[in-house]
Parts: structure tokens; C-alpha cells; sequence
């Protein structure tokens, strides 16, 4: 009994170092990436399209043109769950749905009355226009992390070539919340040897693999929360 606990044991142990160190080997992950970097471009496309018409129907409203552009704005919300509902069905594999208004179903004045009185719509401009700052936000965050993990990992091959330096030469004291780290003492440090770049190609690896662990997550919550938000409503 005892040694089949132990064998468990060990077996589990393997197990979570298989998926730490496999992480990259996956192909979920690369689908999870592409599911987080696509924040970036979508956000611009949402937030241009819908500030441009939320500010163009707002301003002619005392004309009553601005409402019927409203309304489309809207009518616009729901192929935002359309495109939505696509991405995690192909990158996430979820079995999610999103079924909008179509216009062709129904009348001109019938039609914007039903865009105009269906709370997803709201919901989903909403989510459009936040997806700006979300996309803008986790693509610097990509490019900051993978680029230093990218940087350390060639650093055996890289160090030694002339006019590339490895060395911190300026460094402020980083502020989190309430706690100041002091980050001057690092300056002066840097890549010199082959042992000292071979130990920031491991380093280099590591933050690699917890950056893509780190996309794997923020795919699971972003991807959970958008679901969400398209089953609202649904019958």
C-alpha cells in the first residue's frame, strides 16, 4: 500500500514537470497565444470603429440622423459576439455560439428597435472599447517578456560578438504598489564569460517557459470571461 502511495507520488511529481517543462511542445499553447496577441489588432479595430461612431451618431443626435447611427453602432455590438464566438470555438475550442440580429429577417424600423432594446448589444460595445486598453496592455507585456527571454537564450552566441554588449548601464528603483526595489545595484553587471552566458541562456528559458505558462492563464480567464459574456441572455 505504502509503495504504491510513493509510486503515485513520483508519477504526479513527473507529471507537473512534464507540464512545466512541456509547455512549449504544445500546440494549446500556440493556439492560446494567438488567441491573446489577437487582443492587439482587434482592440484597435473595435475602438476606432466604435469611438468614430459612437461620437458621430452622439453629435447628430439634435439632428436625428444620430440615432439610426447609434442603432447600427449597436447592430455592430452584435457581430462583435459573432467574431468572438469564432475565435474561442478556433483557438480555444470552446462549443460556443453567438447568434445576432440579422437584418435581412426583419424590417428596417423593426430591426433597429430590436438592436436598440437587446442588452447584449450593450454589453458587447462595451467589451469592444475595453478590448482597446486589455490588447494594448498584454501585447507590451508579450513583447517585453519574449524579448528578454529571447535575448538571454542567444547570449552564448551573441556575447562575444563585437559591438554587442550584455551589461546593465542604467537602473531606477522600481515601484510595486506600496514596496520600492532598489534596482542600481545592478548596474555594471553583465555577460563577460561563457559560463556567465550560458547561465542567462538557462535563465532565458526559464522566463520563456513562464511566459508561456503565463499565456496559457491569461487565455483561460480572458477566454472564460468573454464566454461568459456571449451566454448572457441565451436561452
Amino acid at each position: 500500500m505504502r509503495q504504491h502511495a510513493q509510486q503515485d507520488a513520483v508519477a504526479g511529481r513527473r507529471s507537473l514537470v512534464r507540464r512545466a517543462l512541456g509547455v512549449g511542445f504544445r500546440s494549446e499553447t500556440y493556439r492560446n497565444l494567438a488567441y491573446v496577441l489577437a487582443r492587439f489588432p482587434l482592440g484597435i479595430t473595435y475602438f476606432t470603429v466604435f469611438v468614430t461612431g459612437l461620437s458621430l451618431g452622439l453629435s447628430l443626435v439634435p439632428l436625428l440622423v444620430g440615432v439610426p447611427i447609434l442603432c447600427g453602432v449597436l447592430a455592430l455590438g452584435g457581430y462583435v459576439g459573432v467574431v468572438e464566438a469564432w475565435l474561442l470555438r478556433h483557438l480555444r475550442g470552446s462549443e460556443v455560439a453567438y447568434d445576432h440580429t440579422d437584418p435581412a429577417e426583419l424590417p428596417v424600423a423593426e430591426y433597429l428597435k430590436t438592436v436598440a432594446t437587446d442588452p447584449r448589444n450593450y454589453l458587447l460595445v462595451g467589451f469592444a472599447l475595453a478590448s482597446f486598453v486589455v490588447g494594448i496592455n498584454l501585447f507590451v507585456a508579450l513583447t517585453v517578456v519574449f524579448t528578454l527571454a529571447l535575448v538571454l537564450v542567444v547570449a552564448p552566441v551573441a556575447y562575444w560578438i563585437p559591438g554587442v554588449e550584455y551589461e546593465v548601464t542604467n537602473a531606477e528603483p522600481v515601484e510595486l504598489w506600496s514596496t520600492s526595489v532598489d534596482t542600481t545595484a545592478l548596474v555594471g553587471t553583465g555577460i563577460d564569460t561563457l559560463p556567465e552566458a550560458l547561465l542567462a541562456s538557462l535563465l532565458g528559458v526559464i522566463v520563456c517557459l513562464v511566459g508561456l505558462h503565463g499565456v496559457n492563464l491569461v487565455a483561460a480567464l480572458l477566454g472564460g470571461a468573454t464566454e461568459r459574456l456571449l451566454r448572457v441572455g441565451s436561452n
